[in-house]
């Protein structure tokens, strides 16, 4: 059959180039390459030596054939592709399978057993090259002129391979700008309802330190018991500091498997390992402009530890697998609640690494070193679960529950307390109560401060400053909160009512709060 060679070449390339939808545009170039070549099905795809694979692009069929991801190359399907290269050899004739390596381990794949091939180069660039391969059923179907005919395509097939490629990468940065919002969008909802109860009781030593180092970008260790809120006074920083407008990102070391930490940290390139098909973004260079927040860093394996150090010393990571090394602006908060020093001396943590974060370490105090703070953060967690739960009416905490709260010891910390209004709040609600909010003693194994044997020849005396909170507020109790005047709880005490009001404040007693009928309440 005679051709004219320029239409063919104008035809099949406006068909090829006319769509950035590759698929799309691979059926309509078969669809007109039909009336000159055999064919079955047709495949644009892509080898790239350091994957060992050949990676299909698009894929075009007369028929509804499985579509290929990927093809495993063995080492003698290698050494074939290697050997046409040498040869020069653009466009290669394969009228039976079995004679080539590389159509050997597609047919064996595809369970084609009686088929041809025709399959031409294009070169995109040093590192890749493509390949376009046509498939006839049965033998010996290709010839010089079907192979000259086709040589004619290279570079439209070649350009059309590129800009798919070029597409695929700007689709996947587009991904990866989404999932890299997403994944802010969330940082930011998850910390947005941080709020610091305390500041001027408990934490206030705490606050100054955060104050003193917040707006310089020194190393900080947050060093404190499970469920102080470490994490809420690393976003204090964060949101004090000149990068507050930048990304909080928070590591935690505890929650990844050790065989996955550093792809976490520090991502991966595409071929990094086996499975790895596109680039990953590591959590350091998410936090690239802000805050990276390693939580539980004794937890971190020793090797990891190593690639940190360099990132606190050098700002600059290299994902697994890669060879770029790519700069980072971030500030780094470590916490954890175990002992570094023992650690380093069991040979688990890296000294070098500790002395780097140890820059300005603050120490977070456990709750039951803070009982001044109980009222302000029960009150905090009833109105936030309140609106979590749905509960219409903020319900009124007594005294008795108050007290009851203040005898507990606090092994879980503020986020026992959390649970405990929580559960509290879940059985108020599913009661239908009106009343006051309990604290039932099967919630807690209470410790009742008059089951101590407060006495000055104890084993363990109790503070001063529980017994005279105890004292105050049953007073207070009795006299239903007055303060002043007759009858008042500063009558009774023999204090001035302000001398009264700033041991209340001072001990964490609510003498702002509403108390009525044996009963508090605070304002949501």
């Amino acid at each position: 059959m005679r051709v004219d060679e320029n239409e063919f070449f104008r035809q099949a390339t406006l068909r090829l180039c006319g769509t950035l939808d590759i698929e799309r545009a691979l059926d309509h170039c078969r669809q007109y390459l039909e009336r000159f070549f055999p064919i079955h099905r047709m495949e644009l795809s892509l080898f790239e030596p350091g994957l060992s694979a050949i990676k299909f692009i698009a894929q075009s069929t007369r028929f509804q054939d499985d579509k290929i991801d990927h093809i495993e190359l063995s080492d003698e399907a290698k050494a074939q592709i290697k050997r046409d290269l040498i040869e020069h050899r653009s466009v290669i004739i394969v009228n039976d399978p079995e004679s080539n390596e590389v159509t050997r381990l597609f047919n064996n794949w595809a369970n084609l057993s009686n088929s041809s091939w025709l399959a031409m180069f294009l070169e995109i660039d040093l590192q890749k090259l493509g390949v376009l391969s046509i498939t006839a059923e049965g033998k010996s179907r290709f010839t010089k002129s079907h192979s000259r005919l086709l040589s004619l395509l290279h570079d439209p097939f070649a350009m059309a391979l590129s800009n798919a490629l070029g597409y695929q990468d700007v689709v996947r940065v587009k991904d990866t700008q989404a999932e890299h919002i997403q994944f802010l969008n969330q940082e930011l909802l998850r910390n947005s309802g941080d709020i610091i109860i305390g500041s001027d009781l408990g934490l206030k030593d705490v606050m100054e330190k955060v104050s003193y180092v917040a707006p310089l970008d020194s190393p900080v260790l947050l060093l404190g018991d499970t469920g102080v809120g470490k994490e809420v006074i690393a976003h204090a920083i964060h949101k004090l500091s000149a990068r507050k407008n930048g990304p909080f990102i928070k590591i935690d070391c505890g929650a990844i498997p050790e065989n996955l930490v550093d792809s976490e940290l520090f991502g991966y390139e595409k071929g990094a390992f086996t499975g790895a098909q596109t680039r990953k973004i590591g959590l350091f260079e998410r936090a690239n402009g802000g805050t990276a927040f390693i939580d539980e860093i004794g937890e971190m394996p020793l090797l990891s530890q190593t690639r940190l150090l360099r990132v606190i010393q050098n700002r600059e990571i290299r994902r697994v697998g890669g060879t770029e090394t790519i700069s980072v602006a971030i500030r780094i908060i470590a916490a954890t609640h175990q002992d570094i020093k023992t650690l380093i001396e069991e040979k688990k943590f890296r000294e070098d690494l500790f002395f780097r974060i140890n820059v300005f370490p603050i120490v977070i105090p456990p709750l039951n070193d803070r009982k001044e703070d109980l009222i302000a953060l029960t009150n905090h967690f009833v109105c936030v679960k309140c609106k979590e739960l749905k509960i219409q009416k903020t319900p009124q905490i007594t005294q008795q529950a108050i007290e009851r709260l203040k005898s507990y010891h606090w092994p879980g910390n503020v986020r026992e307390l959390e649970n405990v209004v929580e559960r509290a709040l879940i059985k108020y609600r599913g009661q239908n109560s009106s009343g006051p909010l309990n604290f039932d003693k099967d919630q807690l194994k209470f410790e009742r401060k008059e089951d101590r044997g407060v006495t000055y020849d104890s084993e363990k005396h109790v503070r001063l400053d529980d017994l005279i909170s105890i004292h105050i507020s049953k007073v207070l109790d009795d006299t239903k909160g007055k303060i002043e005047g007759p009858g008042g709880a500063a009558e009774l005490l023999g204090l001035h009512p302000s001398t009264l009001r700033g041991k209340m404040g001072k001990l964490g007693i609510p003498y702002k709060q509403r108390i009525t009928n044996n009963t508090t309440q605070k304002s949501c």
